[in-house]
């Protein structure tokens, strides 16, 4: 076991579930096979009776560390990164929760559904299937209001607040340059 993690005794983690780096875990918790719970180079915490289903990912980087309550589920597919998720929410299979992005207590992402970076949930939202929660206060696009999703996006700057880039006058092409070689070198040995 690595030294820098804390699994509870009573927690379930399945064979072929992958749990790197600094990751805690709670009491009853149950990881299934084909998880992946990855701290690249922040701190991944997982409360007491929260389920990760299979193939899940949750991940922080070195930027964002990411926090899930107590009695939390997230289901096949989902993907987690640097977010903070309260006590008692449901994040559906193939859901997405990006960088910054907190979910309060109850809050709900139905299938498909993507929390936005910096984004806050207040208690008990509710993200429809093919829906993007987004911003503080929090909005809910739906798939017809998709540009206009992307342009206030554009207002916060996904590169530079995920990665620290400013992508005024750079290419595509050196904007993923920098933020690969960024994410490379935030890895942790």
């Amino acid at each position: 076991m690595n030294t820098s993690q804390q699994i509870h005794p009573t927690a379930t983690i399945r064979e072929g579930a992958i749990v790197q780096g600094a990751v805690t875990i709670g009491a009853n918790t149950y990881i299934a096979a084909g998880a992946v719970i990855a701290a690249n180079g922040g701190t991944i915490e997982i409360g007491s009776n929260t389920v990760i289903m299979e193939n899940a990912v949750v991940r922080s980087t070195w930027k964002f560390n990411c926090t899930i309550g107590d009695h939390v589920l997230v289901g096949p597919k989902a993907a987690v990164t640097g977010a903070g998720i309260a006590d008692c929410c449901f994040i559906a299979t193939n859901a997405t929760v990006f960088q910054g992005a907190f979910l309060s207590s109850g809050t709900v992402v139905a299938v498909n559904g993507i929390v936005h970076i910096d984004s806050f949930c207040p208690a008990d939202t509710f993200i429809p299937i093919h829906h993007i929660a987004f911003g503080k206060p929090l909005k809910i696009y739906s798939p017809a209001e998709i540009n206009t999703f992307h342009q206030d996006l554009r207002k916060t700057g996904f590169a530079k607040f995920v990665y620290g880039i400013d992508p005024a006058g750079l290419s595509n092409a050196e904007i993923y340059r920098q933020l690969t070689e960024r994410f490379l070198q935030s890895l942790p040995d």
